[in-house]
């Protein structure tokens, strides 16, 4: 992996940096990354998903359940940058166990086992992860566990951390400092 540099920033991107993580936090890497375009983070800030109408500040979900999307939609894509931020700011409001946060990677039966309302969103974000429709028993799953408005939230939640992902793997944009990293995941064949 070549090395990661900050790019320059200009002052519009400081000041709408400034509004989502005040000094003296720094943002995460990505945030960074992404100001070397203003509009470009204008539209994330100010958008779907940290906006003031953004899905984590207005969406239904709870906490729990949204972070259990966005650490396996990440973590299957191996956005490590991502998964770790989540797992590091976020996971303490999850209610996740140790053993669940790691199974959002590598697919191993956690402790406690996945509960139905679980392994529905798990199908959820596998389907957008990998860019395919549900199979029948992901369905009957999904469609038994969430109801419509919940089934559309998680599909936009997993959607928009898809997107995020993508970013995070093209820019190669490495863990935070002090954030936890990948678990190996299981080889899967090709």
């Amino acid at each position: 992996m070549p090395e990661f540099e900050l790019p320059e920033l200009p002052e519009e991107s400081r000041t709408l940096l400034e509004s989502v993580v005040p000094p003296p936090n720094r943002p995460p890497l990505l945030y960074l990354a992404m100001a070397a375009n203003p509009a470009v983070l204008r539209g994330y800030v100010e958008g779907p998903i940290l906006g003031l109408r953004g899905l984590l500040h207005t969406g239904q979900l709870s906490n729990a359940d949204r972070e259990l999307c966005i650490l396996r939609v990440t973590g299957q894509q191996r956005a490590e940058h991502e998964w770790g931020v989540h797992v590091a700011y976020f996971g303490k409001t999850s209610g996740l166990t140790s053993s669940q946060v790691r199974a959002t990677v590598t697919d191993e039966t956690p402790e406690p086992v996945w509960s139905p309302r679980q392994r529905a969103i798990i199908a959820v974000a596998d389907a957008i992860s990998g860019l395919r429709p549900f199979t029948n028993d992901e369905r009957a799953l999904v469609e038994q566990e969430l109801t419509a408005a919940e089934r559309t939230e998680f599909v936009a939640v997993s959607a928009l951390y898809l997107g995020i992902a993508a970013q995070c793997r093209t820019l190669e944009i490495p863990p935070e400092p002090a954030a936890p990293t990948l678990p190996e995941a299981p080889s899967r064949p090709d």
